[in-house]
């Protein structure tokens, strides 16, 4: 009995030891599962509104895409994509514009679906989406909003 006691407490100074000579490092980047949430705010032009969550999955240069959207025109086919900077001031495009497939709103202007998007968000970045009027009108944003990180994940590595 006293020998497993002094094998126990020798196998825990070892591991704390371990712990000490390596601490590993805070990784503040938003891990596997990291959530941004983007509200869409129904505006005086457009009556769209809802929220599209973006998920991190495994591959990490994946997305999934979450919608819940509400009062848009019925059976309208909507073009979007996710690009790099602010609403008013975005940039490029994050990845190629074909890996987002348009938003088919149902007969009731409504959406409830998600897309996997082969696409990596990475943290410390600013984003938007922008959903578009249609195809032959890309240049007509109707709604716009921000990515925002649900939150930034600290985790242990060795």
């Amino acid at each position: 009995m006293r020998t497993s006691r002094v094998l126990v407490g020798a196998a825990l100074a070892m591991s704390a030891a371990a712990c000490v000579s390596r601490p590993g490092v805070l990784d503040f980047a938003l891990a596997p599962g990291a959530q941004w949430t983007v509200a869409i705010p129904a505006t005086s032009t457009n009556s769209l509104h809802g929220t599209v969550t973006f998920v991190r999955t495994e591959p990490r240069s994946e997305t999934r895409a979450i919608f819940s959207l509400y009062g848009g025109t019925p059976n309208a086919v909507l073009p979007w994509h996710v690009h790099y900077g602010v609403c008013g001031d975005d940039q490029l495009i994050v990845g190629r514009a074909s890996n987002y497939p348009p938003l088919v709103l149902s007969s009731n202007g409504n959406l409830a679906a998600a897309a996997q998007l082969p696409v990596e968000l990475v943290d410390r970045t600013s984003y938007v989406i922008h959903i578009h009027a249609s195809a032959v009108d890309m240049k007509n944003v109707i709604a716009c909003g921000a990515l925002v990180p649900e939150r930034a994940i600290a985790q242990h590595r060795d």
